[in-house]
């Protein structure tokens, strides 16, 4: 299974965000490349700076977490984040810089271990340096995907 903690994974994502364009048009969901960007780096920072816990509606679940970390099924579309990212204007200006701190994560979380500190992930609960650095991953390709890249 592909984690940020898999050079060649890492790799290929990071080839994958390199290909992304200011322009580029999302195939499903609200947010623009740059909201995408920011929503993307801003989750990992989020888990690299050991972040307050965030709300989400209902408990976190281990089954969910199992079938989203560990099923080789793409994570369904649409899914609403109660954090709205489509809902922040971010200036298309902002597009290399974003893409910079979303680069930047990735290779952060790809050295990364979890501590005592580490938030629980909002749907997910609590989870290990394997696990996170799994989300890292599907939650880049599932992004990157939605800009056809």
């Amino acid at each position: 299974m592909k984690t940020v903690g898999d050079r060649a994974a890492l790799a290929a994502l990071l080839a994958r965000l390199d290909r992304l364009t200011p322009d580029a048009e999302r195939r499903w969901g609200k947010m623009n490349v740059q909201q995408m960007l920011r929503h993307v780096g801003g989750a990992m920072e989020w888990v690299l700076a050991e972040g307050e816990a965030r709300n989400w509606p209902g408990k976190p679940s281990k089954l969910i977490k199992l079938i989203a970390l560990r099923a080789p099924l793409p994570w369904p579309r649409g899914i609403q984040n109660p954090n709205d990212p489509a809902g922040v204007a971010v200036p298309p200006d902002e597009f290399e810089d974003l893409r910079r701190r979303a680069r930047e994560g990735l290779e952060a979380m790809s050295r990364w271990e979890a501590t005592a500190r580490t938030p629980p992930h909002p749907a997910f609960g609590p989870m290990s340096t394997w696990e996170w650095r799994r989300w890292a991953w599907k939650h880049a390709h599932h992004h990157l995907t939605q800009f056809g890249v």
